[in-house]
């Protein structure tokens, strides 16, 4: 083909590739503003770089489709350029027989090609010049208006409405029957002594907070507080995980009975091992080096307990002798089972009176399970877990309107007015609370003594009411 032809046919496919681009970015930009307009009218925040990927994948996917619509052939070409040059079928016949040598058809072609390279480009015009044009300045238009839409706002989230909070009188008494309960229990001397300060520093934290939330919040920190406390203590969870992470199989499942917390499996290892120990399968100094690196790593304080009885078991395994009698292997085997369930029982204790003080918080209170972060809670099948506490209030005992049927009735089912509920409500109802702000100027000392007494008297009437005798069967 002659370079006439060759002018025209880049001017064309130049000319095609530039329009697929325009379309092309004019459609990503249209998906970018669509998406964005979404956005603006769901009040959500907008993700421009998400708005980008789609909008470049838009953007691809109409340059590709715009090429294969507008990209021309040969004949499309040559037809193209005999209707705007007006050349009836001219280029058409030269590129139909542009393979043919005969001497007409080669003059053929040295006059048509002399044509189209006299000819001007600019004769030949591509498809739709104009809408190519308008396509890129109504991309753009619409871009510039949606970003003159105002954007919907999100709608005010509803007001926290925090209940008031005044601890009753049931709830002092609760608490103070769980710090006695900690106090003669059987965890050690130490934790107990932490576990005690946090109960008794969360009693007299409740008698000022007068929101539930602050409450909430005062009783699981509290709750954290004594999980710490207990978890400083007790160290046979960091022993057992070191000792997992061993490269001895032997230490690694001592390991895991440890971190199980049973006899039975502790028992099961110490048996298990003196055998190995005795058909000579396993080396006596090379556990012992095994179980004291583990101890050194670990970090654990030596004077811990399952620390001090780990570590005998060890000095007892390095002074066996090859030639050691059963009856002294199974006495060393022995002795460090029962030195070493001895130190797991206390831990194991110390975490039960945990686990009881938590759930007991969580019963007074009324808080659920899942509002005490996972990390606190030493079993995770605890079937207290799945428990929906409510608040108690000791209704079998106390009926907050003076008809009640428990064994206790107010005195009787007045009513006062509650400002912050604006109406008129039962005492039972609101008694806790005025009686808590009543013992906030007793415990200050300001008041005479007589009038501290009468208030005291007034109280107890009031919160005691009479027996109820057809409950009583009197």
């Amino acid at each position: 083909m002659g370079k006439g032809f060759s002018k025209f046919k880049r001017k064309l496919r130049g000319g095609a590739v530039l329009r697929a681009v325009i379309f092309g970015l004019s459609l990503g930009l249209v998906t970018v503003s669509v998406m964005w307009l979404i956005a603006k009218l769901s009040a959500e925040e907008p993700d421009f770089i998400g708005y980008s990927l789609y909008g470049g994948i838009a953007a691809a996917a109409g340059l590709l489709a715009m090429l294969l619509i507008l990209l021309p052939t040969k004949k499309r070409i040559a037809r193209r350029v005999d209707q705007h040059l007006r050349l009836g079928e001219k280029t058409q016949t030269m590129l139909a027989f542009r393979k043919d040598t005969s001497p007409m058809a080669a003059l053929q072609r040295a006059d048509t090609d002399r044509i189209l390279q006299e000819t001007p480009r600019r004769k030949v015009k591509g498809v739709c010049t104009w809408l190519f044009v308008l396509i890129p300045v109504v991309a753009i238009l619409t871009f510039g208006g949606i970003m003159m839409v105002p954007a919907k706002q999100p709608p005010e989230p509803p007001p926290v409405i925090e209940n008031n909070f005044a601890i009753t009188p049931w709830q002092t008494q609760a608490l103070k029957d769980l710090i006695e309960k900690v106090k003669t229990s059987d965890m050690e001397a130490e934790p107990k002594e932490g576990v005690v300060k946090q109960l008794e520093s969360l009693l007299i934290k409740l008698g000022s907070i007068k929101k539930e939330p602050a409450m909430k919040e005062a009783v699981i920190s509290c709750i954290e507080g004594i999980h710490a406390v207990v978890s400083n203590h007790n160290t046979y969870d960091i022993l057992a995980d070191t000792m997992l992470d061993s490269p001895s199989d032997g230490v690694q499942d001592l390991g895991g009975a440890i971190d199980s917390l049973q006899a039975l499996l502790i028992g099961e290892w110490m048996n298990n091992t003196k055998t190995a120990v005795l058909d000579r399968t396993v080396s006596p100094s090379t556990l012992a080096t095994g179980i004291t690196q583990a101890l050194t790593l670990s970090g654990v304080d030596t004077e811990n307990e399952v620390h001090i009885a780990l570590l005998a078991f060890t000095v007892g395994l390095t002074a066996l002798p090859e030639d050691t009698a059963e009856e002294e292997v199974g006495a060393l085997f022995t002795k460090a089972e029962e030195a070493l369930n001895s130190a797991l029982y206390i831990q194991a204790v110390n975490e039960e009176v945990e686990d009881d003080t938590i759930y007991t918080l969580l019963s007074i209170f009324g808080i659920k399970a899942s509002e005490v972060p996972e990390h606190i809670f030493n079993d995770p099948d605890d079937p207290r877990r799945e428990e929906d506490y409510e608040p108690e209030d000791d209704l079998d005992k106390i009926h907050a309107g003076g008809l009640g049927s428990g064994e206790m009735i107010f005195g009787s089912n007045d009513t006062v007015y509650d400002p912050d509920r604006e109406a008129y409500v039962t005492y039972g109802e609101v008694i806790g609370g005025y009686y808590a702000k009543i013992s906030e100027l007793l415990v200050d000392g300001n008041l005479p003594p007589e009038l501290e007494e009468a208030l005291n008297d007034y109280f107890a009437i009031l919160f005691n009411g009479s027996e109820n005798k057809e409950n009583n069967g009197n």
